[in-house]
C-alpha cells in the first residue's frame, strides 16, 4: 500500500519536518538535529543523489561504498518517518517530502561554504570567485562590460561565464553551481525559489538572413513557405525554441524539419552567408550578427520574448564579493538598457 505521506504537498511537507528547528534558540540540545546527530555527510548524500539522481554515483562522489550509502539514506528516513527518494528503474527521484529537505540541506551547505569566504575577506586573503551564468542577448554586451568593471576592483577576481537557455541556467542555481543569473524568469511554480530584479521589459524577435535571400524584397511570406524554409533556430529547451514552435503549431502546422540548432554565431553567421538559410534571434543577438553580408527580414514573424534580469536563490546569503557583481551588473544593465 502507498505511503500517503509521500504524497503530502511541499508546503505540508516543510511544516512536518521543519517545526521543531523554528526556534529562536538553534543551538537548544533538545532540538532534533542535535538529539539525533545529524551529519553534514548526510546532507551532502542528499544533495549528490539529488543531482546524480542514482544511489551509487552519488557514492562515488562521496568517495563511501554503495551500502554505506544505502545505510545512510535509510537511517535519514527513519529519522524523519517518511521516504526521501522513489527507486525506479532508470535511477532515484526526490519525493515531495524529499524535495525539501534537500532544498534545506543545499542551504545548510552553501552558508557553510561562505563562511570560509567571508572569513578570507576578513583575512584580506580572498580571492573571489563567482560564477555566473547568462542567456545569449546580455552575454554580448553588457555582462562583458560588467566582468571588466568588477575585476578593475577586485584584483583577486576569478570569474566563471557559463551561456545557455534560462531554464538551465535555473538548474545551475538551483544546484549552487552559479551565484547570480542574467536571465528570464519561468512562470512556474519553482519561481517561488529565487529573487529577480527586471533590466529588460521585453525584448523584440528577428528573422536574419543574407542580404541576396530572395525574400529580402518580399513584403509578404506564406505560412506553408515559412514551414518549408530552412531554419537555425535555439536548442530545445531555449524559451525562444518554445515559442517559435509554438507559432506554427497555431497555425495547425508541424514546425519547420528543416532546422539546425544552434547559439554560435560564428556558425550563423557562415550558414546564412552561405545559404539561403533563416535565423530566429533576439534584437540584440541579431545586431550581433549583422554585417554586410546579413540583414533582418522586417515583420516576418509575429515573436516578442519576455524581458529579463537578474536572478538570485531565495534564502541564500551572498557573499561580499557577489553582491558587489549584483550592484555592477545593475549598474551596466540600467545604463545599457534603460
Amino acid at each position: 500500500m502507498k505511503n500517503s505521506r509521500c504524497d503530502m504537498s511541499e508546503l505540508t511537507c516543510q511544516r512536518y519536518l521543519l517545526a521543531p528547528i523554528r526556534s529562536p534558540m538553534l543551538y537548544s540540545p533538545s532540538h532534533w538535529f542535535l538529539r539525533h546527530r545529524l551529519k553534514l555527510r548526510s546532507l551532502a548524500l542528499l544533495v549528490a543523489m539529488d543531482d546524480h539522481s542514482s544511489l551509487q554515483r552519488a557514492a562515488d562522489a562521496l568517495g563511501m561504498t554503495q551500502p554505506a550509502a544505502s545505510k545512510m539514506l535509510a537511517e535519514l528516513e527513519a529519522l524523519w518517518g517518511v521516504p526521501l527518494f522513489q527507486r525506479f528503474p532508470r535511477g532515484v527521484e526526490a519525493t515531495a517530502c524529499g524535495a525539501v529537505v534537500i532544498r534545506h540541506a543545499r542551504n545548510v551547505l552553501s552558508e557553510l561554504n561562505h563562511m570560509g569566504d567571508e572569513l578570507a575577506d576578513l583575512r584580506g586573503q580572498a580571492e573571489s570567485q563567482i560564477a555566473v551564468g547568462s542567456i545569449k542577448a546580455p552575454a554580448l554586451s553588457m555582462v562583458p562590460r560588467a566582468i571588466v568593471e568588477f575585476q578593475s576592483q577586485f584584483a583577486h577576481a576569478s570569474i566563471n561565464l557559463t551561456v545557455d537557455s534560462s531554464p538551465a541556467l535555473m538548474a545551475k542555481l538551483q544546484r549552487d553551481e552559479l551565484d547570480i543569473v542574467v536571465g528570464r524568469m519561468s512562470s512556474g511554480g519553482e519561481a517561488q525559489h529565487f529573487e529577480y530584479e527586471e533590466l529588460v521589459q521585453g525584448q523584440p524577435v528577428q528573422v536574419v538572413a543574407r542580404r541576396a535571400h530572395p525574400w529580402q524584397r518580399r513584403q509578404k511570406v506564406a505560412w506553408n513557405e515559412l514551414a518549408q524554409a530552412s531554419w537555425i533556430i535555439p536548442p530545445q529547451g531555449s524559451l525562444l525554441r518554445v515559442k517559435f514552435d509554438a507559432l506554427f503549431v497555431q497555425q495547425k502546422m508541424l514546425p519547420p524539419p528543416k532546422q539546425v540548432e544552434t547559439q554560435d554565431l560564428d556558425t550563423i553567421r557562415r550558414l546564412l552567408s552561405q545559404t539561403d538559410m533563416l535565423a530566429v534571434l533576439t534584437d540584440e543577438v541579431a545586431q550581433a550578427c549583422d554585417g554586410k553580408r546579413l540583414a533582418c527580414l522586417t515583420e516576418m514573424l509575429p515573436l516578442q520574448m519576455q524581458g529579463f534580469g537578474l536572478i538570485t536563490r531565495r534564502g541564500r546569503t551572498l557573499s561580499s564579493s557577489v553582491l558587489a557583481m549584483k550592484a555592477i551588473l545593475q549598474t551596466v544593465g540600467r545604463s545599457q538598457y534603460v
